[in-house]
């Protein structure tokens, strides 16, 4: 009682709770100075440090944005890092080193998120994965936003094949993982849905730096559309292999393909041109999980533009830092609602997060909407054509695009 009293926090084991205020409280959340703080397990250094970096500063911007708002009902937030390199096993014991401190978790990577998946689910856990994965999409403790990798790669293609009308022949050079297997599975159901003539699979691992032999084989069979689902350090070598052989077929990238710094060595426009800035021009559409950066008619912009030259004025556009500030205000929205349950718990937030209902992005991501019943949060994607000449080198052609091939099948 007089810990209750004196507005303690709940102890560092994941089932016990104490009450302060009327509000159950759990771990990660102290009562006395009105902090929940969320774990972040982030990919700063390994094959995904490019995006892993805007990533979590993405999220540092939204907290510190919230924070000098009022917080969320009153409560602060903090964000603790750990770094995982994207290695699976970093990330188990990133996450078992913080979770009996954390009311939520962010993680980066389809890989890590799988690795962690049966600690989060022992643990009763809200996780945020950064991954579009459609396999996260009928798990409770997980808390995707966006359209998942499957739906975006069959949406594509059915945009470039019966919209753009760019050719049939299609093929794929992916990422052998959780993470490249998801666009796989999208990619099969457009060549069966859309008629399409599969010429070629080409998997890779995600430490691999040579892809001549998976460039000849798209080559060789005629894809006239290469779908990448791949990272950038893989996805640069691949468009520039392509070009040194004279193979300049039309690209699509799976959202994580994508980086800034593949078309100038800084990411900023009007920084030096990289090598494949041309090749990557001719004909390359982004899968995006993001509105291009700088696009006035988000509602959401205007808001994140400003936190970023408040609190982060050297941050040059980055879709994974547009990403990550969505989803730290929806780790808020789902708090709140928790908070307004009274129940900070780690069953308290879990309810929270599947009866948030619907969640206005701003325009900055696709709309989501959390029920009970699960499923994926969006199966309308976002289409651009990168542009060396615009700001963030998106050109959005489609938003909320989703082809027939798409709807219920995945």
């Amino acid at each position: 009682l007089l810990a209750a009293a004196c507005g303690t926090t709940s102890n560092s084991t994941s089932g016990s709770t104490t009450t302060s205020g009327g509000i159950k409280v759990g771990p990660g959340v102290d009562a006395a100075t009105k902090t929940i703080t969320i774990g972040n397990i982030a990919a700063l250094s390994g094959p995904a440090a490019a995006l892993g970096v805007p990533a979590l500063a993405g999220a540092q911007t939204a907290v510190k944005a919230i924070n000098a708002a009022g917080g969320v009902d009153g409560w602060k937030l903090k964000l603790t890092v750990h770094d995982a390199g994207y290695v699976p096993q970093n990330a188990v014991t990133a996450f078992n080193g913080m979770e009996s401190s954390v009311a939520m978790v962010q993680n980066f990577g389809s890989p890590t998120t799988q690795a962690i998946l049966p600690a989060v689910k022992a643990d009763n856990i809200v996780v945020e994965p950064l991954s579009w994965d459609s396999a996260w999409d009928n798990q409770p403790n997980l808390a995707p936003l966006g359209t998942p990798y499957a739906y975006d790669i069959a949406n594509g293609l059915d945009y470039l094949v019966k919209v753009k009308h760019l050719g049939t022949k299609v093929g794929i050079i992916y990422q052998n993982d959780a993470y490249g297997q998801d666009g796989l599975r999208g990619f099969k159901v457009a060549v069966r849905n859309d008629s399409l003539t599969d010429v070629g699979e080409a998997g890779f691992a995600v430490t691999d730096t040579n892809f001549t032999a998976e460039v000849q084989k798209m080559k060789a069979a005629g894809a006239q559309i290469v779908v990448l689902t791949a990272l950038p350090s893989a996805a640069g070598p691949i468009v520039g292999t392509a070009a040194t052989l004279g193979y300049n077929p039309t690209y699509l990238f799976q959202g994580p393909a994508w980086l800034e710094q593949l078309i100038t060595k800084t990411g900023a426009l009007g920084a030096p041109a990289t090598p494949i800035a041309p090749a990557l021009a001719k004909s390359t559409y982004v899968m995006s999980f993001a509105t291009p950066w700088g696009n006035r008619s988000a509602p959401g912009m205007a808001a994140m533009l400003a936190a970023v030259k408040q609190f982060a004025p050297k941050q040059i556009p980055s879709v994974y830092f547009e990403w990550t500030w969505v989803q730290t205000h929806l780790a808020a929205a789902i708090l709140a609602k928790a908070i307004g349950a009274k129940d900070l718990t780690r069953q308290g937030i879990l309810n929270a997060r599947l009866n948030l209902g619907a969640f206005d992005t701003g325009g900055l991501a696709p709309a989501l909407n959390y029920v009970s019943a699960l499923g994926p949060p969006s199966t309308k994607s976002i289409i651009n054509r990168i542009d060396p000449s615009v700001l963030g080198f998106l050109k959005p052609v489609a938003s909320g695009y989703q082809g027939a091939d798409a709807s219920g099948l995945l």
